[in-house]
């Protein structure tokens, strides 16, 4: 189980990587990250447990309803535009030699 500490930061990167998907700029991303950032340390210092859960669940709903169809994928990462281009070629394809044999004759 996570702690509220680790739930918290696990929400943040979630929201932030919504806002990066939506946003069409890094200065546009900038801005509302930082809005959302000031908005978390507004709550900071709260107490009531019962304020905590309802930033909490407006944290959940932000992400649920901000969260991209087709999120962005950096291009090197999995499933990107460039994830395993150019791997290297199967072994009897650069040596002709070592070519599989079929019922132990060539």
């Amino acid at each position: 189980m996570l702690s509220h500490s680790q739930k918290v930061v696990r929400l943040y990167r979630k929201a932030i990587k919504s806002i990066r998907d939506y946003s069409e700029d890094y200065d546009m991303f900038l801005l509302n990250a930082g809005d959302l950032r000031a908005s978390l340390k507004a709550g900071k210092n709260e107490t009531n447990p019962f304020a905590i859960q309802q930033m909490v669940k407006q944290l959940e709903d932000f992400n649920s309803y901000w969260e991209h169809p087709d999120p962005y994928i950096p291009c090197d990462g999995i499933n990107g535009t460039k994830w395993q281009r150019n791997t290297a070629p199967a072994k009897y394809a650069v040596d002709p030699t070592n070519h599989l044999l079929e019922n132990g004759r060539e």
